[in-house]
């Protein structure tokens, strides 16, 4: 099962699982980020977040040797990303080891960068779940590329 912890800066959060975790979530991760490719929105700042955590799972993957280990990254762009993991899941069709891979990153995102920042968590999530119903995917995630282009300056790390 993923876990996960902040990092004694709370500003990076680590999460942890077994090989298999770590194939499944990436699984689930890429599943998803194929709306992104569908929907031609694949040269976006929400693409490329998405890539690299992807990227990230992949490098965990190959450095665990039959043990338990993990990868980190910011709090901020793990709550952006499972934020649009569920936004997109609607637009795919997702399984049961999905959804529990999607239940498991928000979890462990809500224990750790509640604590951290419960404005933005909560500025952000709001953002996520309400901005889709009013446009469309497309629509959504040209102007959630540019909050991020506005707000955050995201760069591949």
């Amino acid at each position: 099962m993923l876990t996960g912890c902040l990092f004694e800066n709370r500003v990076g959060v680590k999460i942890f699982g077994d090989t298999s975790d770590l194939i499944s979530l990436h699984k689930t991760v890429r599943k998803i980020t194929m709306v992104i490719v569908d929907y031609e929105l694949d040269n976006t700042n929400v693409s490329n977040l998405l890539v690299d955590f992807l990227e990230d799972i992949e490098k965990a993957i190959h450095r665990n040797k039959g043990m338990y280990y993990g990868f980190q990254s910011p709090w901020i762009d793990l709550l952006i990303v499972s934020g649009l993991l569920r936004l997109l899941s609607e637009h795919t069709v997702t399984d049961d080891m999905d959804k529990i891979n999607m239940h498991l990153l928000e979890y462990i995102i809500e224990q750790t960068a509640l604590s951290v920042n419960k404005q933005d968590y909560v500025a952000i999530i709001n953002y996520i779940e309400k901005g889709v119903l009013c446009v469309g995917v497309k629509q959504f995630v040209k102007g959630f590329d540019a909050i991020i282009n506005n707000k955050y300056s995201y760069e591949k790390h």
